[in-house]
């Protein structure tokens, strides 16, 4: 007897088919392009951002009716903070419009009643304490050596007092900035290749493709396929993203924290796939519960909140990183998928607050593949009424 059930292709060979299709049909697309170039373009700016806003790099100061050994301090080596450079000028009028035209950073004039230091608007305020700090700590040496004291034997004693940090706050605002970059780009990757999944799979099933593809693969097999796919797409174009703030940094050199977007970005992309795949299964499973795309928009509103929810816990953590509340939430999935990244670019993550909440995603994204799976094998041939997830629950 001839059986009439058709031969359907390895469930291997099934999902490298269906990857390799998606893959294909949506890189060389034209929404593919545009959209990476601008988020390329939109990240390069970002990273450029702390050199528009982080005040004027050059350290030239006009000086006025300072004492050589004025001078002298504030060119010094080994004295405190970043030593700057100085125009000599006569007329204090003449220092002050430089300082305020914005061709020196700051002025340093001194008179009878004393030293007074200007800083320009968009200079760094730590120049300042740097250029204060060398004045006082030359107005003191006179002082001690007018008093008969040895400044150096005081310096020798104050340096026996040391500082140790045990957080390195370089870069924090930086930090701060980079957080919230890595969750902006994470959420907005997660939903847009989780709702290109429930696209694409309301669109087979409307143009009746669906049914041609079930002829040579099963139902499991096409569902991991075009997750996969879609995936490694929005891999593709998160890996260029990742590299152009990583390059833009590198080359310009508008970060302080180089090695640390270096870590973050690659974190990130583990961390995207980690939570595109929680996603992605469940938009499989949803789109295959509808047959017309407008009917998509209302299943997926409780998908798109959890979401949202992340990127509102992750943008409101900003104001502390550190915050318990925040690490705690980082054990939740799918919220770690967008908070343990971020709490990493911000410095406070540990090694088990990113282990713990990988292993737990993983482990949650096994149970939503296996329930998304389920749905999908029972909805994709039901066409027409959208089908209940009560009802395809029930089926056996």
């Amino acid at each position: 007897m001839t059986s009439t059930e058709p031969e359907h292709l390895p469930a291997v060979v099934s999902v490298r088919l269906v990857a390799g299709r998606e893959l294909r049909t949506r890189l060389g697309s034209a929404g593919f392009t545009v959209g990476t170039l601008v988020t390329m373009v939109i990240v390069g700016i970002l990273v450029l951002l702390p050199s528009f806003l982080g005040g004027d790099d050059t350290k030239t100061v006009a000086v006025v009716g300072l004492s050589q050994a004025q001078r002298a301090a504030l060119t010094a080596d080994g004295m405190p903070g970043e030593r700057p450079d100085i125009k000599p000028i006569d007329d204090m009028a003449e220092a002050r419009q430089l300082v305020k035209d914005e061709h020196v950073a700051g002025t340093v004039i001194a008179d009878a009643s004393g030293v007074r230091i200007t800083i320009g608007k968009k200079s760094d305020s730590a120049l300042g304490d740097a250029l204060n700090a060398r004045l006082g700590q030359q107005a003191l040496a006179d002082e001690l050596t007018g008093r008969g004291v040895d400044p150096t034997a005081v310096a020798e004693a104050i340096d026996t007092v040391s500082v140790a940090y045990l957080k390195d706050d370089a870069g924090g605002t930086q930090r701060v900035v980079l957080a919230y970059v890595v969750s902006m780009i994470l959420f907005t990757q997660i939903i847009g290749s989780g709702a290109a999944v429930a696209q694409g799979v309301v669109e087979e099933k409307s143009t009746r493709v669906i049914e041609i593809l079930l002829a040579k693969v099963r139902p499991t097999p096409l569902l991991v396929g075009k997750v996969i796919g879609i995936g490694t797409l929005g891999l593709i174009q998160l890996l260029a993203v990742a590299v152009t703030g990583v390059a833009t940094a590198s080359i310009a050199g508008t970060l302080a924290i180089e090695s640390t977007i270096t870590e973050v970005a690659g974190a990130s992309l583990a961390w995207y796939l980690l939570g595109y795949a929680f996603y992605g299964f469940l938009y499989g499973g949803v789109g295959s519960m509808v047959s017309r795309q407008e009917e998509l928009a209302g299943l997926t509103v409780p998908l798109q909140l959890v979401n949202s929810a992340a990127l509102v816990a992750a943008v409101l953590g900003l104001q502390d990183i550190g915050a318990n509340w925040l690490a705690a939430l980082s054990y939740v999935p799918p919220f770690s998928a967008i908070i343990v990244p971020m709490r990493m670019a911000g410095g406070v993550a540990t090694p088990f607050e990113i282990i713990a909440p990988a292993l737990i995603l993983l482990l949650s994204t096994a149970a939503v593949a296996w329930l998304g799976g389920i749905v999908y094998n029972r909805s994709i041939l039901n066409t027409g009424k959208r089908v209940k997830l009560a009802q395809v629950l029930r089926r056996g």
